[in-house]
């Protein structure tokens, strides 16, 4: 071990860095994400033989995943990023093809960072050696098991009875769940949602295995809660189920959650108020920003969860060749980001270091390197992100975000005259 003196009042990102200077031949890659930044750190530099350059693109962008990926392995790498976002720890296998024309066995594993809440950290190893002893796995713990390894709401049910089987101490205390022969059934428990709705869901889940978006789940005492969801199918003994995890929104939190503002000249409320369409108020908004003039383009995104979809529109020179209402997935969104961690808005200062999809969808080939995103909750439920975006990184922090907090403040009250089916925010004073 590395000469340190008191080992405990290192700092930790030195810490980190010496413990992974002691795997030395070990073939291994450490790394930290902010999950909140959206920002991915590589605290040592080991390239993995034919995968060079193809290791860290794959943590940050999981499109590229299909380019190296194995085939079956796919779907055990994006269950990776997905434990990543809900904060999960995680250990998976999989098989990557090198430039080199060689398959390598990989080993991933992670975990929440015990020291930054909103971190997650982990390590990526070549194990091709290993490969046989590692896909040597012993007993599964049981489904009881698995669903108290989480906080929030998390229950699992059979499909073929519709009951639910498993569910954690958070999921009975919330809503009541029995579980086992008894258990609760699934047409009770969503009967506040559309059959239409419910359908469209299980019509998902048939074809994709994974939906994410709102539910109305009756509480322990009778009352329609409404919870971000996100749904999994699998199979395992031959049964088929379906894995639920729930985080109730409130729409007192959501409209509390607003950043500190600077009201813009009066000037701007009249030109908003004399726009025609949604590019007109974009326009508004980018010609009254700061004198620094740091954004160079501003798009207004709507939001469909109950659809999995966003829907964007911008203005400013790296948007000329974006249509109106270009479509892109709620799952990776800024959007999503928002909801998951009760966000009142999100400054990527780089995102070439990004591990948002929709970062490598859309901003980063139209050469945005920053941006500034504010959030719209109408009733607790995210309707529009408005994002101010610049060609230069760093161009947005913490100390210039009141501005381009108080234009979207402006900018709120005049939507729904133009998005005729989004309701009108209630002030906090109503």
């Amino acid at each position: 071990m590395t000469e340190t003196g008191n080992f405990g009042e290192l700092p930790y990102d030195r810490l980190i860095r010496l413990v992974s200077s002691d795997i030395g031949s070990i073939p291994a890659l450490v790394w930290r994400a902010d999950l909140v930044k959206n920002e991915i750190t590589f605290l040592t530099d080991h390239a993995i033989p034919g995968l060079e350059d193809s290791i860290p693109r794959l943590l940050q962008d999981a499109a590229s995943a299909e380019a190296i990926l194995a085939a079956q392995d796919r779907a055990v790498f994006a269950r990776f990023h997905e434990r990543l976002r809900q904060r999960q720890p995680v250990s998976e296998v999989f098989r990557a093809h090198g430039r080199d024309g060689l398959m390598r066995w990989l080993y991933i594993l992670g975990t929440p960072d015990p020291e930054m809440t909103f971190c997650y950290i982990g390590l990526l190893a070549d194990c091709t050696g290993l490969a046989n002893a590692i896909l040597q796995r012993g007993t599964e713990t049981g489904l009881s098991e698995h669903v108290e390894l989480f906080d929030n709401p998390v229950f699992m049910a059979d499909i073929g009875s519709r009951r639910v089987c498993a569910a954690n101490a958070a999921a009975r205390a919330a809503f009541g769940l029995k579980t086992g022969a008894s258990g609760s059934r699934l047409t009770t428990l969503f009967a506040a949602n559309a059959d239409a709705y419910l359908r469209d869901i299980y019509e998902r889940l048939l074809f994709t295995r994974v939906w994410n978006g709102l539910l109305t789940i009756h509480d322990a005492k009778g009352r329609p809660v409404v919870c971000m969801a996100r749904v999994r199918a699998y199979d395992r003994d031959g049964r088929g189920l379906l894995w639920f995890s729930l985080n109730p929104r409130t729409a007192a939190s959501a409209l509390e959650k607003q950043p500190a503002a600077e009201t813009p000249a009066p000037a701007v409320a009249r030109a908003l108020a004399a726009a025609t369409d949604i590019r007109g108020l974009l326009r508004v908004l980018m010609d009254n920003q700061p004198p620094e003039r740091r954004a160079g383009a501003v798009m207004l995104s709507q939001i469909f969860i109950a659809e999995g979809r966003v829907a964007v529109t911008g203005i400013g020179a790296p948007f000329e060749s974006v249509h109106d209402n270009d479509t892109h997935p709620y799952p990776g969104s800024i959007a999503e980001n928002m909801v998951l961690f009760d966000l009142d808005h999100v400054i990527v200062e780089d995102t070439t270091k990004s591990i948002k999809p929709i970062d490598w969808a859309l901003f980063i080939p139209m050469g945005i390197r920053s941006y500034v995103a504010l959030p719209l909750f109408v009733e607790g439920i995210l309707r529009e992100v408005l994002i101010f975006c610049s060609t230069a990184p760093h161009a947005f922090s913490e100390d210039n975000l009141a501005p381009y907090a108080g234009l979207a403040q402006s900018l709120w009250g005049e939507l729904p005259r133009l998005l005729p089916g989004l309701p009108r925010r209630k002030s906090a004073e109503s």
